[in-house]
């Protein structure tokens, strides 16, 4: 920040975001725009908070999505910013935005960070309750700066919560810089020129006391017949969710009724903040007739006096030291008669109306966002040289205590047709001869070691596998999944699973062979295997979209690929909206196996298509899971005999190397699409799952073999060690490896960061 705090310094925003609609979120982006401008070495970025049922496209700032209801989310979003190099969080506090009763778990996000905070809070009530009381009295504690944006509101923490007076501090409310304009120009664009204008803009609600204002009206135009009053704004998201636009109809029934429907123009819309700016300028006067006397701030009345309008308001807080010594006019709750004599007066006296404008607009100089900017930047400056930022990012040294990645096994699993299917305790089992499942899987991971060490015999097994591929592919795309030992095909049924996972490790083979041989071979298989039908279900889709996702990294251009992953991404999301029920948040009533491939599928699918819906359904797919499967910290997955549908157990037993892996595979993939390092510990827990962190106490790695057991009984081991399951382990173990290469393999490092 400005000062020498930090050579460049974030900060981050917690709050409501446009395009939700509400006026905290234009008050967080303009808030984070101003301080973002105000310093030459400030980043801004915004944490959205996001109501149930919300879909928003968020813009670029927007790091992180907070959904409101979903409490784990809370202290998430806090080890994001813990690990994201910020310095400073800003916090819009409004009860009604976080979860919980009254928003609660907005403590949860407080007690996980690790950077100091400071809270605007938008409410200050004289009476709170309990709950509202504690969590305030929590935030001045949790907070190094509370802000409020007037002086009865830092007088009501001190006498209604007891807080330290040396922690608030009053910034204004922010305005737009609006200079003085031609408001007869602007009333033409309005078609009013030449017109008396009043206006009233917010969200509508019972509680913005227009009816006021229109059982003012017949007084009003039956002295100035050439007035209008414009209402401008949408009604509030919650009226509308709750009574439709009943409210809206009370209104323009009862203007009916008194006879001035036709001096009143209803805008139902959210404007703009420029188009807002333009209402504003071009009124005469602003009427502000909120019912309710407990309002520390109104952006309203702020915004309107900064644009030089004459303001008229009911006697709430913020109202009375805005408009104190002669700013504006005062008139009792509900009292349309006093609000009559109120706007008369002005409009019979221009010169008093101009002196109202043009102190009104002087007292908001230093009321623009680049003051206000300026004003916040001040105080974080100030926050952050009594808080000098923790060794936030530093590296450890010590070795990675991560298995040595040793092919041994895999080498003696395959022959020169390729990877045997099962083994006997360490030995091959050359009668269960291979399947398509097991070479395709086996490509990844050697196209993987070839790629990372080079190796002789790495390169010559990528070669095996993908000439198990290519002589197990049809004329029609499709594979003949099971040969036996003797090279003949074994008849067996279309597979949806084999399909797909040959399509995922052709697509890594385009990505990543380094022979140009296995590049062009794999690209020509994999364009015949997209044309192979019919639909797949949601495994055999999960697994091509990986296969689709790899593929594209490697040839952006291509449009057909392209398009299939939207496609069967979207029939994912929509096979999920079909199925998931409150406590079911799954694509099928049935959990069985390799369950997490199909969120990683449409976290992928999300870095390609930025389609915000696959990132929801992931997230929620994937933390269903976790619910499910993680018990203190430990891997306890869906057990093989018996698996898990809705309504009934788990099953235990039988746990499989294979479902393992694709939990470390869809935390990796969750991680790289949202930086959110919870991710990082479960896929660190779900890889100590191989090493003996579960449910027996026994590790399915073999150290001696380098191979992998083949799954958790109901109280032993199964001794096997099959191409499956080492299979999936070491394509565990390269994901872990990953981590070590970026310097995230050691929790210890989330420790310090």
């Amino acid at each position: 920040m400005e000062g020498g705090v930090a050579e460049r310094t974030r900060v981050a925003f917690v709050g409501t975001y446009p395009p939700r609609r509400c006026g905290i979120a234009t008050f967080t982006r303009d808030l984070a725009d101003s301080v973002g401008a105000a310093g030459t070495n400030v980043d801004a970025i915004v944490l959205a908070m996001t109501d149930p049922g919300g879909q928003y496209e968020y813009g670029e700032a927007v790091k992180y999505e907070i959904r409101q209801a979903v409490k784990g989310d809370y202290a998430r979003a806090a080890e994001h910013v813990n690990y994201s190099g910020v310095h400073l969080v800003s916090i819009q506090h409004e009860y009604g935005i976080f979860g919980g009763d009254d928003g609660v778990y907005l403590l949860d996000f407080l007690s996980a960070l690790r950077v100091p905070a400071m809270a605007t809070l938008h409410t200050v009530l004289k009476s709170p309750s309990p709950t509202q009381r504690s969590i305030v009295e929590k935030l001045s504690r949790k907070c190094a700066a509370l802000v409020v944006m007037s002086k009865v509101a830092s007088d009501l923490l001190q006498t209604s919560y007891g807080v330290d007076p040396s922690r608030v501090h009053i910034i204004a409310h922010g305005i737009p810089t609006m200079p003085v304009v031609d408001r007869n120009q602007l009333k033409a664009r309005f078609g009013v020129a030449g017109r008396r204008m009043l206006l009233t803009f917010g969200l509508l609600g019972p509680s913005k006391g227009v009816e006021t204002v229109i059982r003012a009206l017949p007084a009003l135009v039956a002295e100035f017949p050439d007035l209008v009053y414009f209402v401008v704004g949408a009604t509030h998201p919650a009226i509308v969710r709750r009574h439709g636009e009943a409210y809206r109809g009370s209104l323009e029934r009862e203007a009916e009724k008194l006879g001035v429907r036709e001096h009143i123009v209803f805008r139902d819309q959210f404007v703009t903040t420029e188009e807002l700016c333009k209402y504003l300028q071009a009124a005469d006067i602003f009427i502000s007739p909120y019912m309710n006397e407990a309002q520390v701030t109104s952006g309203a009345l702020s915004y309107a006096m900064g644009a030089g309008a004459a303001a008229v308001s009911t006697p709430y807080w913020h109202a009375q030291e805005l408009l104190a010594e002669g700013r504006g006019r005062l008139f009792p709750f509900g009292d349309s008669a006093a609000l009559v004599d109120s706007v008369a007066n002005l409009f019979r006296f221009p010169e008093e109306l101009e002196r109202v404008r043009s102190a009104a607009y002087a007292f908001t100089r230093p009321m623009t966002w680049p003051q206000s900017g300026k004003a916040h930047l001040e105080l974080g400056s100030r926050i952050l040289a009594a808080n000098p930022p923790r060794s936030i990012g530093a590296h450890h040294t010590r070795a990675s205590s991560l298995p040595d990645f040793r092919i041994d096994h895999l080498k003696r699993l395959t022959d020169d047709t390729g990877i045997i299917q099962h083994a006997t305790f360490s030995v091959p089992s050359r009668r269960s001869g291979y399947c398509v499942d097991d070479n395709a899987r086996a490509l990844i991971v050697a196209l993987e070691a070839d790629k990372l060490g080079g190796s002789l015999e790495a390169a010559r097994l990528v070669t095996t596998y993908l000439s198990y591929l290519d002589v197990s592919q049809q004329a029609d795309g499709h594979f003949e999944n099971l040969m036996r030992y003797d090279r003949s095909f074994e008849p067996s049924a279309l597979s949806d699973d084999c399909l797909g996972r040959a399509i995922w490790a052709l697509g890594e083979t385009v990505h990543l062979a380094t022979d140009d041989g296995h590049r062009l071979l794999a690209k020509s298989m994999f364009e015949r295997a997209l044309k192979a039908g019919p639909p797949l279900g949601p495994r055999g889709t999960a697994l091509s979209i990986l296969g689709l996702a790899s593929f594209l990294a490697a040839e952006p251009d291509h449009q057909e690929a392209r398009g299939l992953l939207q496609s069967r991404s979207e029939s994912l999301v929509h096979l999920y909206q079909k199925e998931a029920k409150e406590d079911w948040c799954w694509f099928e009533p049935t959990l069985t196996y390799d369950n997490a491939l199909i969120p990683l599928a449409l976290f992928q699918a999300y870095g390609i298509t930025g389609e915000r819906a696959c990132l929801r359904v992931a997230r929620e797919s994937l933390e269903f899971l976790e619910e499910l499967c993680f018990h203190d910290g430990m891997l306890v997955l869906v057990g093989n005999s018996g698996w898990h549908s809705r309504g009934g157990a788990k099953a235990i037993a039988d746990e499989q190397a294979t479902d393992a892996a694709a939990f470390v595979l869809a935390f990796r993939g969750a991680y790289v699409a949202t930086g959110d390092r919870h991710y990082l510990q479960r896929m660190r827990e779900s890889f100590y799952w191989f090493l003996g962190v579960n449910r027996l106490n026994l590790p399915l790695y073999n150290s001696l073999t380098a191979g992998c057991r083949d799954g958790l009984g109901a109280s032993e081991l199964n001794q096997n060690e099959g191409a499956e399951s080492t299979i999936a382990f070491l394509m565990s173990l390269q994901r872990m490896l990953e981590l070590v290469a970026e310097g995230l393999e050691h929790p210890e490092k989330d420790e310090q960061r």
